[in-house]
């Protein structure tokens, strides 16, 4: 027998000896996450959610997350099964909560074929029957229904480092909403090259949102032009034509005289006039599809909006006043009758006049686009989704404690990962505090509730999901660890849930924790109180479609749960002495018989040494399995 043979080479050591291995997914810090606070999610493909909470009951998890990945699914669970789940989870002392389908439905309105409001509408009377099923599940109150804050395509950022060896964040891609058809237009980073300023070789960079300013810029310019353009034609042939036609055409226009009565050359003037009248119709058209742009789609917020429209109310006045001779049509209305028909008949139809007043509404609505507002129909989709996300949560959010009053499930918007909105704290931080302030406007006007207290209820009901698997999908554009731990503190004062999953950064591949590079103890830290109070679930639901298994033993490893709740015990990052876990130990090397005789009592010793184990017929040792 070789010297350096001993017994502990071969058999598993106890407890109080074993170290971790590198293969180990525990991370490091024993206890730092209670096992009764480990959740776990149901399967989240199957309608049978009651079943499958039933299999995770039984294996003494005790946080539950019900929901199924597509909403014809979701429908496919009986209303009954939802009240049988509370009673199974109260009878257990479990906590129970949800996460609603998230497959095609997009809170902001986003659909296949771009923004639609009708899609938006459809999506909140989703998530208001959500809420429903949610009353019949939460047996304790301000259940959180995690809720995806965006399933439509969204920016992209990486981290660089500039010629000043500084890391510095950029927008590698701008996804930008026409806001007027609703489609998307991504923008990157490009070069211009220019005839001038001597750059033609080398060009110029322009970042995304250089070429969204760009873009706004450029095609309201050539919007406005378009107007001009139509306006200077029929400049052109009045200021041949009207001197000399012009009283004909008036006469004509109240019916004083007859075409037929006009000679040829003044048939021909007459023509003309109506060309240009033609020209300045299509430029009025064109002006007033202008300001109702201005006023639907100008500003990204509600206060550059009501800025732009007071701005939009004083060219109305003044474009008013040069078509009816001095007057806005409020004015106008006061006059006499016999005044009014004067005006509306000489200065409204005076095709200089209305030539003058197109030109001059144009050329103030020229004026916006040099404005530090954005007055073009493209927008960062970020703020856009803002805007509607936040109007159909706050609505839903109303539509719970209406039902429920404080007591009502709590909306909680879960962070997605690059390549889909909300994927930066910034934005969902600014997502939920806009949903928070909608709902306690609603609150206070609609409820008579005090600002104070709606405020407060408002915090309750809406919070934040903080999915650590999403976030770290921020890797493959360059973050590192302390970078996205800086993106968690963004949240880390509205987080009321916690989703724990593994990847390593490319792909949501939802591994159980310890078996990617997720930095857990860092992100865990960086959310402070809210965080440790919050509900976690281990949202694994990749594990149980490849690997047939629950994963609940690697997880209460990983974060170094002790095996017995009075924590005197060993960690289940220990246990590879007790049983055969999935990463610790070194498995069943030896034959099965080996295990046979050795772990199952005296009765499966050979008869030599006393049991009942009968002689085999094959050749070998007892130890090799081939016989007695």
């Amino acid at each position: 027998m070789p010297k350096d043979y001993t017994i502990e080479n071969v058999y598993e050591p106890g407890y109080n000896s074993f170290s971790p291995s590198d293969d180990s997914p525990y991370l490091g810090k024993k206890g730092f996450i209670p096992a009764h606070q480990l959740g776990l999610t149901t399967d989240p493909r199957v309608a049978n959610q009651i079943a499958a909470l039933s299999q995770s009951l039984n294996q003494g998890v005790s946080v539950m997350e019900i929901g199924t990945l597509s909403p014809q699914v979701f429908e496919t669970i009986p209303k009954q099964h939802f009240a049988e789940m509370r009673r199974k989870a109260k009878l257990v002392e479990a906590d129970l909560t949800l996460h609603a389908p998230i497959q095609g439905t997009d809170p902001s309105g986003f659909g296949q074929q771009g923004y639609e409001e009708s899609n938006r509408i459809l999506v909140e009377r989703q998530l208001k029957d959500v809420i429903d099923k949610a009353i019949e599940l939460d047996h304790k109150g301000n259940m959180p229904i995690t809720i995806h804050g965006s399933n439509a395509a969204g920016s992209n950022w990486k981290y660089i480092t500039d010629e000043n060896g500084e890391r510095k964040k950029v927008t590698e891609m701008l996804v930008a909403v026409d806001k007027e058809s609703g489609k998307l237009v991504p923008l990157k980073e490009d070069i211009k090259y220019s005839p001038e300023g001597g750059n033609f070789q080398t060009g110029e960079k322009m970042s995304p949102e250089d070429s969204l300013i760009a873009h706004n810029r450029t095609q309201w310019r050539k919007d406005v032009d378009s107007v001009l353009f139509e306006k200077e034609n029929a400049d052109r042939i009045l200021s041949e034509v009207y001197p000399i036609a012009g009283k004909y055409y008036h006469q004509l226009q109240q019916k004083k005289i007859n075409f037929n009565q006009l000679t040829q050359e003044q048939r021909e003037q007459i023509l003309s006039l109506q060309t240009a009248n033609s020209h300045i119709h299509q430029a009025e058209l064109s002006v007033h599809n202008l300001f109702n742009k201005a006023y639907q789609y100008a500003g990204k917020t509600e206060e550059e909006k009501e800025k732009i429209r007071n701005q939009l109310k004083k060219f109305s006045e003044e474009y008013e006043r040069n078509l009816y001779g001095g007057y806005t049509l409020k004015e106008l209305e006061k006059l006499k009758d016999e005044e009014k028909q004067r005006i509306a008949g000489s200065a409204r139809n005076d095709l200089r006049n209305q030539s003058y007043a197109i030109q001059n509404l144009a050329e103030n609505l020229r004026s916006l686009n040099n404005s530090k507002y954005n007055v073009g129909m493209l927008q960062d989709i970020e703020s856009f989704s803002i805007d509607k996300a936040s109007d159909t949560f706050s609505n839903v959010a109303l539509y719970a404690y209406e039902q429920k009053k404080e007591k009502a499930p709590a909306l909680s918007i879960e962070n997605l990962y690059q390549d889909i909105g909300f994927s930066q704290g910034e934005d969902l931080k600014n997502l939920v505090e806009t949903s928070r302030r909608k709902f306690a406007d609603k609150l206070v006007n609609e409820k008579k509730i005090s600002k104070k207290e709606a405020e407060k209820i408002a915090a309750k009901l809406i919070g934040v999901t903080f999915d650590v698997g999403h976030l770290n999908m921020s890797k493959k554009f360059g973050y590192t660890d302390e970078e996205l731990v800086e993106e968690a503190k963004k949240v880390s004062h509205l987080v009321n849930k916690v989703h724990l999953t593994d990847n390593f950064g490319f792909n949501d591949t939802h591994l159980p924790p310890g078996m990617g590079n997720v930095p857990f103890e860092a992100l865990l830290e960086a959310l402070g109180e809210e965080g440790a109070k919050a509900i976690k679930i281990n949202e694994v639901g990749g594990w149980f479609e490849h690997f047939k298994s629950s994963p609940f033993p690697q997880i209460l490893e990983a974060y170094g749960s002790p095996v017995y709740s009075s924590s005197t015990g060993p960690y289940w990052s220990q246990a590879g002495g007790f049983q055969q876990s999935y990463m610790e130990g070194y498995g069943q090397m030896l034959p099965s018989t080996n295990y046979q005789m050795f772990g199952a009592g005296f009765s499966q010793l050979p008869q030599s040494l006393g049991g009942q184990q009968g002689r085999g017929q094959e050749g070998g040792g007892r130890m090799g399995g081939g016989g007695f």
